[in-house]
C-alpha cells in the first residue's frame, strides 16, 4: 500500500481527531507567525528609535530646530490645575483621577446537581438557585434570573466610572500629548479623610457610600472610591516626538507608534533596554502558547505522523519507540523554530540562521543515523562476500 492510500485510510478511521489536529496546527502556525511578525516589527522600530532619538534637557528653552525628531527627556510631573470632585472634597494635583462606581445588586448564583427522584436507574441534571447580594461595577441584569419575583436590580446605575485627565500636563516646558497621559496607569487609592459636605453621602475607609446605612446596604446603593495616577512632582522618562512644544506618538519607519513612559530617571539605553525586556517577556508567552498548540496538534495527528515518518526511512528514528511525548515535543518545537526563524531571518540573519540550524537539527541527525547504518551494513556483507 502506498503512502498516500495509507494516510487515507487513516484518515477515514480517525477523521475527528485528524481534523481537530489539522485545525490546531492551522492555529498554532498563525499564532506563532503572528507573534514572531509583531515582535520583528516592534524590535526595528525599538532600534530605529534608540539611533534616532535625541537627548533633551526638559528645562532648557524649546528648541523649534527639533520639531518633528523623536526626544529623549527626563524631569518631573508639572500639573498646576488640580483635578476634583467638589461634592466629595476631593482634590489632587494629579494627570489623572478616576472615579469607581459600585452599586449592591442581586447576584444568582447556580449550582447543578444529579436529580435520581425521577425513574429508577435515571438521572436528570437539574440546577439550584442561590441569590446574594453583592458591590459590582456593573449592572447586573435581574431579567434573566430564574426566580425574579424578589430579586429585582435597578435598569441603571446613577452614577458612572468615569477617569477625568487633566487638560494641561508637563515635563519641564514640553506639554505631555494625549497619548502620553493615557499611559499614566499606575493607579493609587486616595485616602482622604474630609467629610463630603452632603450629608447623604458617607465616608468610611476611603470609601464613599450613597445609602442610609453603610453596615447594611440596600440593593440600589452605590459607593464610590477615588484613585490618580501621575501625581505632581513625580519622576517620569520620555521619548516621544516633539512638535513644537508638544510631545506626540513617533511614527517609525514601519508605521509604528512609539510613546514610551516610564516612572523615574532613565537614561536612553536603560529606556529602549527596558522596553525590549518586557517586548521579549510577552513574545515569549504567545510563544508557549503556540508550541503548545502544535503539540496537541501532533498528539491528534499522531496516527497520520507515524504512517509518514515509517514510510520515510531516515526519519524512521524520531518514532523508533513509537509516537509518544519526546516525538511530539521533538516535533511541535521544529516547527515553532522553524516559523520563528523564517520571521527573523530579514531582520537578523544570524540569529534566523541559527534557530533554522536548530529547527532542522532532529532530522539531520536522523539523516546521518541512516547514513551510517547504510554504511555500516554495506560494510558487514563486503566483509561477509
Amino acid at each position: 500500500m502506498n503512502l498516500m492510500a495509507a494516510l487515507l485510510q487513516e484518515f477515514q478511521r480517525s477523521w475527528l481527531t485528524s481534523c481537530i489536529g489539522i485545525c490546531l496546527f492551522g492555529v498554532g502556525v498563525w499564532l506563532l507567525t503572528w507573534n514572531e511578525g509583531r515582535a520583528v516589527h516592534l524590535a526595528h522600530s525599538l532600534d530605529e528609535t534608540y539611533n534616532n532619538a535625541i537627548v533633551l534637557n526638559p528645562f532648557d528653552k524649546v528648541d523649534r530646530k527639533f520639531s518633528g525628531n523623536v526626544v529623549h527627556i527626563s524631569g518631573h510631573v508639572i500639573v498646576n490645575e488640580p483635578l476634583t470632585a467638589p461634592e466629595y472634597g476631593i482634590s489632587i494635583q494629579a494627570v489623572k483621577l478616576k472615579r469607581r462606581v459600585q452599586m449592591f445588586q442581586w447576584v444568582e448564583e447556580r449550582t447543578p446537581r444529579d436529580d435520581d427522584d425521577t425513574s429508577p436507574g435515571s438521572f436528570n441534571s437539574v440546577n439550584d438557585y442561590y441569590y446574594v447580594t453583592e458591590w459590582r461595577d456593573k449592572l447586573v441584569d435581574s431579567s434573566s434570573f430564574y426566580i425574579r419575583h424578589g430579586h429585582e436590580n435597578p435598569r441603571e446605575i446613577p452614577l458612572n466610572t468615569v477617569t477625568y485627565i487633566a487638560p494641561l500636563a508637563k515635563v519641564g516646558n514640553f506639554i505631555l500629548g494625549h497619548d502620553l497621559k493615557e499611559k499614566f496607569d499606575d493607579f493609587i487609592e486616595v485616602t482622604s479623610d474630609e467629610r463630603p459636605e452632603q450629608g447623604d453621602i458617607k465616608l468610611h475607609m476611603g470609601i464613599y457610600y450613597h445609602c442610609e446605612d453603610i453596615w447594611n446596604p440596600e440593593v440600589g446603593d452605590i459607593r464610590v472610591q477615588f484613585y490618580y495616577a501621575g501625581v505632581n512632582g513625580e519622576a517620569v522618562t520620555i521619548i516621544a516626538e516633539q512638535q513644537n512644544d508638544l510631545l506626540v506618538p513617533y511614527k517609525t519607519s514601519n508605521g509604528h507608534d512609539i510613546a514610551l513612559l516610564r516612572y523615574g530617571h532613565l537614561t536612553l539605553n536603560q529606556m529602549i533596554s527596558a522596553e525590549h525586556f518586557d517586548a521579549r517577556l510577552d513574545t515569549w508567552k504567545l510563544r508557549g502558547s503556540g508550541v503548545f498548540i502544535l503539540y496537541a496538534s501532533s498528539v491528534c495527528l499522531a496516527r497520520l505522523l507515524k504512517i509518514i515518518f515509517s514510510r520515510t526511512p531516515f526519519l524512521s528514528g524520531i518514532i523508533s519507540a513509537g509516537v509518544n511525548f519526546t516525538g511530539n515535543f521533538i516535533l511541535s518545537i521544529s516547527i515553532s523554530l522553524i516559523v520563528i526563524a523564517t520571521a527573523w531571518m530579514l531582520y537578523r540573519p544570524m540569529l534566523g540562521a541559527s534557530l533554522l540550524l536548530a529547527a532542522i537539527s532532529p532530522f539531520l541527525y536522523c539523516v546521518a543515523g541512516f547514513y551510517n547504518g547504510n554504511i555500516a551494513k554495506n560494510g558487514l556483507r563486503q566483509r561477509a562476500a
